[in-house]
């Protein structure tokens, strides 16, 4: 297997893997995280997180661009049962489908990757098929998820919108820790923390729309993709601080009246963002500072390198919706 050849394998698993994230992430937000299922789920999504750092890690690694687009996960919404059934079937590939890609890698550190997930994959189909036994015929009942009528339409829109931009937040900041991670450029753990940081605000969000019968959904956003270090913290940077400014505007919405909760944490959402855009500004400067004595545009480029495993060290998309 050639270079470019494993680049498009490793992001074929990598959007297979994010979209491991997101519907169990959205089973979750609408089983309600306070049950065993919702339990479950968020703790899987987590370890799917970790599966897509792990990857991620390695295309950046070979100086290649880590595609953060979601895959296509086929899933039957009928019902509980319906789609945990349709996880087992889609762990189950995944289990076959990475200890396949292993033996064809000659690569140590990224067949040692392809091996665990294999093994962790194995794990999540037992995990299914363990609480569909647990859940028993109440599985099968029919999920219906009715509108409350608790948001306006404008409101449940705009709480959708709002999703999308802490979405873009989270994988643009992804992207950037997963191409710039290099000792010269040591910016890949700061922009995973705040990718944290954003992914919770993500959830607020979330989680709103889906106890109010909104189904909450993850619209791929348009990333900045920049080779260019000082670029892409510039593009942090406003993305950043746009998200202050409608939280700020948002809680002061006569919409939001009798939302005194969310207003709560809207406010805090709003310091949460500004303590980031100071640490955003920080890293630019220090950027723009080791940029200065070379030309534009050669600032920790993207660089073909060898691929090798990566290190465990530092913040990990694993821990992205962690407290």
């Amino acid at each position: 297997m050639d270079r470019e050849e494993l680049i498009a394998m490793l992001n074929k698993d990598l959007a297979d893997e994010h979209a491991s994230v997101i519907r169990y992430l959205v089973h979750a937000y609408q089983s309600g995280e306070d049950t065993a299922l919702g339990s479950m789920l968020l703790a899987m999504a987590r370890e799917e997180m970790w599966h897509m750092d792990w990857l991620a890690d390695e295309i950046g690694e070979m100086g290649a661009e880590p595609d953060m687009k979601q895959g296509v996960y086929p899933h039957d919404p009928t019902s509980n049962a319906s789609l945990l059934r349709s996880y087992i079937a889609w762990e189950d590939g995944l289990v076959r489908g990475y200890a396949v890609q292993a033996a064809q890698v000659e690569d140590s550190g990224v067949k040692k990757v392809l091996m665990q997930q294999s093994k962790e994959s194995a794990i999540h189909l037992r995990r299914f098929a363990d609480m569909l036994a647990k859940l028993g015929p109440a599985a099968e009942e029919p999920l219906v998820y009715a509108d409350t009528g608790e948001l306006s339409t404008r409101v449940a829109g705009r709480l959708h919108q709002e999703m999308t931009g802490e979405y873009r937040l989270v994988l643009q900041h992804l992207r950037h820790a997963f191409v710039f991670d290099a000792a010269s450029c040591p910016v890949g753990s700061e922009l995973e923390l705040t990718a944290m940081r954003h992914m919770k605000h993500l959830s607020h969000f979330a989680e709103k729309l889906a106890e109010t019968g909104h189904g909450p959904e993850f619209v791929h956003p348009e990333l900045e993709t920049s080779s260019s270090m000082v670029t892409a913290l510039q593009s942090d940077l406003e993305l950043t601080r746009q998200a202050r400014d409608r939280f700020a505007e948002l809680s002061r919405s006569p919409d939001l009246e009798g939302e005194a909760g969310l207003r709560t944490e809207l406010q805090n959402m709003v310091y949460q963002e500004e303590f980031l855009a100071s640490n955003v500004e920080g890293l630019l400067k220090e950027a723009q500072a080791s940029a200065a004595p070379v030309a534009e545009g050669e600032e920790c480029e993207l660089s073909a390198q060898t691929p090798h495993a990566s290190g465990s060290g530092g913040f990990t998309v694993g821990s992205l919706i962690e407290e």
